[in-house]
C-alpha cells in the first residue's frame, strides 16, 4: 500500500483533479445542485405556507427547519453524486490510477461540500426572506460551512459503502443521520445562540463550536486513513 504524504505535489494534484472531474460532471449533468435546491425550496415553501397563521411559531423553529433541510438535501446530493460515479463506472477508471485512495476521498469531499455550499447560500437568501432570520452574521456563517464539512466527511464514507447495495436509498439516511448526530446537534445549538438581537460572547458558543471542530477532524482523519479498505472491499 502506498505510504500516505500530504506534502507531495502529486497528491494534490490527484486531489483537485478529482474536485475538477466532479464540477466537470455536475456541469455537464446539472443533476446534484439541481436534485438538492428543489428539494429544499419545496420543503422551506411548504413549512412556510404551513405556518404562515403563526409566524412567531414559524421564526421559532426555523434554525432547526435549516438544519434538517441542509441533512436531507446533503444526503440527496451524497447520493446523486456516488451514484453517477456507478452509472458511468467512473470511479472503477480512478481506482485503477495510481493515486492514493485518501487523494480519492479528499477530493470527493471538497468537491460535494461546493456542492452543498452553494446550495446553503440559496438557503440563507431563502430563510433571510421567509422567517427574517440573521444568517448572515459571519460566526452562523463560519458554524454552517464547519457543520458542513463534517457531515460531508461522514457522508461520502457512508455513500461510498452502501452505493454497491441494492438498497442504498435507504441504508443512507438510517447509518449517516445518526452517525451525524453528534455534528448536528452542537451545531444548531451555535447557529441558534447567533439568531438574537444581541450577539452572545463567544465564551456561550466556545463548547458547541469545539464539539463541531472535533467532529470535523474526526471524521476527515477515519476517512482519509480508512478510505482505501472502503472502495477495494
Amino acid at each position: 500500500m502506498t505510504s500516505f504524504n500530504l506534502n507531495n505535489s502529486p497528491f494534490w494534484a490527484a486531489v483537485w483533479a478529482i474536485v475538477w472531474k466532479d464540477l466537470q460532471i455536475e456541469k455537464q449533468t446539472r443533476q446534484t445542485i439541481s436534485v438538492m435546491s428543489m428539494f429544499s425550496l419545496a420543503t422551506v415553501i411548504m413549512f412556510n405556507f404551513a405556518l404562515e397563521a403563526n409566524l412567531a411559531a414559524a421564526r421559532q423553529v426555523a434554525t432547526g427547519l435549516l438544519w434538517s433541510t441542509i441533512l436531507l438535501a446533503g444526503t440527496l446530493g451524497l447520493n446523486r453524486s456516488l451514484a453517477i460515479e456507478r452509472e458511468n463506472q467512473t470511479m472503477e477508471a480512478v481506482l485503477m490510477a495510481p493515486i492514493q485512495r485518501g487523494a480519492i476521498y479528499l477530493g470527493k469531499v471538497i468537491g460535494i461540500t461546493l456542492f452543498t455550499l452553494i446550495l446553503e447560500l440559496i438557503l440563507i437568501f431563502v430563510f433571510i426572506i421567509f422567517f427574517d432570520k440573521p444568517l448572515w452574521r459571519p460566526p452562523v456563517l463560519l458554524v454552517l460551512f464547519l457543520g458542513t464539512v463534517g457531515y460531508i466527511a461522514a457522508g461520502v464514507i457512508v455513500t461510498s459503502m452502501t452505493i454497491q447495495t441494492r438498497t442504498r436509498e435507504v441504508l443512507l439516511p438510517v447509518l449517516l443521520l445518526p452517525l451525524s448526530l453528534p455534528l448536528v446537534l452542537p451545531a444548531a445549538m451555535a447557529v441558534a445562540a447567533y439568531m438574537f438581537p444581541q450577539t452572545p460572547p463567544f465564551a456561550e458558543v466556545q463548547s458547541p463550536i469545539s464539539i463541531v471542530i472535533i467532529y470535523d477532524l474526526l471524521m476527515l482523519s477515519a476517512g482519509f486513513l480508512t478510505y482505501h479498505y472502503v472502495v477495494e472491499s
